[in-house]
């Protein structure tokens, strides 16, 4: 039975040993370096009106009861250029024609508008719609410009919301 016991005894200790050298055994979670997610909210855009337009219109002499005026008129142009708009808010465009100003001024009446009066774009599909817009030029003072093309000025085309009551 000594020996049992002697047996018993060293393998206590050995255990102790172990136990000593390993240390009590801890219930912790490991912390690494990964992120933790802390919270989830919406990210929102505030997204501006957009509007994208190219185009130019050149004058041709046409006979001037194609303009509806009468020939003591002459010389009368005539121009259209088809227009294509993309927007993304419905819209009411405008133009309007910037004449070049001073000496060179050769246009002493014209008329600017667009065909058939249609100048508004709903814009809630991203397409590209088309507007022709016409300009028609008479009693035209031919001496202040040279042959070839002059320039006249420039139109500027105003965009505003449909909703817009200024």
């Amino acid at each position: 039975m000594k020996n049992s016991y002697r047996v018993v005894l060293i393998g206590l200790a050995v255990l102790g040993v172990v136990y000593a050298f390993k240390g009590p055994e801890k219930k912790t979670k490991e912390v690494k370096n990964h992120p933790i997610d802390l919270c989830t909210f919406p990210a929102s855009m505030e997204v501006g009106p957009y509007v994208q337009i190219k185009r130019k219109i050149e004058l041709k002499q046409v006979d001037c009861s194609e303009i509806g005026q009468a020939s003591d008129k002459f010389p009368c142009y005539k121009g259209c250029d088809v227009i294509e708009v993309r927007t993304n808010f419905p819209a009411i465009l405008n133009a309007s024609l910037n004449k070049s100003g001073g000496d060179e001024d050769i246009l002493k009446e014209f008329n600017l508008y667009w065909e058939n009066g249609v100048n508004t774009i709903q814009g809630d599909t991203g397409d590209w719609k088309e507007f022709k817009l016409y300009l028609e030029a008479w009693d035209v003072d031919l001496y202040k410009s040279t042959v070839g093309t002059d320039k006249l000025g420039e139109i500027t085309i105003d965009v505003r919301p449909t909703d817009d009551t200024q």
